[in-house]
Order: structure tokens, then sequence, then C-alpha cells
């Protein structure tokens, strides 16, 4: 056994070490850029759930404030979460990255669709699906991404 210590003390007293530094200074910066990465994605899920909750307060979770005009009302609010939308895809994962464009194509869809007399029709009709209902569900889709 000690022959085979006294090989492994001999080649590090003859190999240099700069190697080994260069390679420990790297795996510190490695760390250092998953840990700035991490905080990053912490921060862009953040600013998301902020923006919808901030943004669509009154009508998510529950429509208790429902306003007039919903097509304006949602079409105005697009431009800060599509910022927001844009920031956190980039932290998705590839696998996941389809479903959430698709839950923001549905959202927006949604809102430049949406009109005050489809959500008076849908009360007065038991048969058409309630826009709020729908709503709820859209931007619970977008939300699911957020979790992680």
């Amino acid at each position: 056994m000690s022959e085979y210590s006294d090989q492994i003390f001999g080649y590090f007293e003859t190999v240099p070490l700069w190697p080994f530094i260069l390679f420990g200074i790297l795996g510190i910066i490695a760390l250092s850029v998953e840990v700035l990465n991490r905080k990053r994605r912490a921060d862009a899920i953040h600013n998301f759930r902020y923006t919808i909750e901030s943004e669509l307060s009154g009508m998510y979770p529950k429509p208790v404030n429902w306003p007039v005009n919903i097509n304006t009302y949602l079409c105005d609010r697009l431009p800060e979460m599509q910022e927001n939308f844009e920031i956190l895809r980039i932290f998705i994962p590839q696998d996941r990255l389809l479903s959430y464009n698709t839950a923001w194509n549905n959202y927006c869809d949604f809102c430049y669709s949406i009109t005050d007399e489809k959500c008076v029709a849908a009360e007065q009709s038991s048969t058409e699906q309630d826009p709020k209902e729908v709503f709820h569900k859209l931007v619970s889709d977008l939300l699911q991404h957020t979790i992680i």
C-alpha cells in the first residue's frame, strides 16, 4: 500500500500545480454562474407572478371586480405581461416550452377576442362557457409554469 501512496505523492511532487489551480478557478466560476442563474430565475418567476396578481387583481383568482370594456382592459395590460413572459421564457425547460408558449398564445387570443357582449351572452345562456371560468383557467395555465 505504501508503494501506491509513494507513487501518488511522487506524482504530485513532479507535476506542475497550475492545471489544478486552473480547474479549481473554473469550478468556482461555474458554481457562481449557477447561483446567479438560479437567482435570476427566481426573480423572473416572482416578477411574472407579481405582474399577474397586480395587473389582474379583482379578476384573478376570484372575479369579484370584472371590468366594463374587458377587451380594452386586458389588451392594455398585455405589453407589461408580454415583457415578463419573455424574460421568464428563458428559464423554462425545453420540454415545457411548447406548453408555456401555447398557454400564452391562448391567453392572448382570449384577450383579443373577448367582448362585453360575449360576457353578457354567456350570463344569459347556460350553454355557452362562462368567460370568467375560461379566463381563470388560462391564467392558471400560465401560472402553472412558475412552480419551481
